[in-house]
């Protein structure tokens, strides 16, 4: 799936953060990041890697996330 914010540039991605296990999904070009992954992808609720790892006392680094498979685009009716 394209991002929201930054288009065809970036691909949305499942990530696991690896010293919490929380299921999030991140931007790949825009550093964006969701940390509800079964909410509609909102650019409104979106904050970026570096300042949700951070506040959650993480080292704001992408090596603490595992990245996983592409979203798959919205089904289209």
């Amino acid at each position: 799936m394209e991002c929201p914010t930054c288009g065809e540039y970036g691909d949305l991605l499942h990530a696991t953060i690896r010293k919490t296990g929380q299921q999030v999904i991140v931007c790949s070009e825009c550093d964006l990041l969701w940390a509800h992954p079964q909410q509609d992808i909102d650019p409104a609720r979106a904050s970026d890697v570096a300042s949700f790892l951070a506040q959650a006392g993480i080292e704001p680094d992408w090596q603490e996330l595992q990245l996983g498979a592409r979203v798959p685009p919205p089904a289209t009716v």
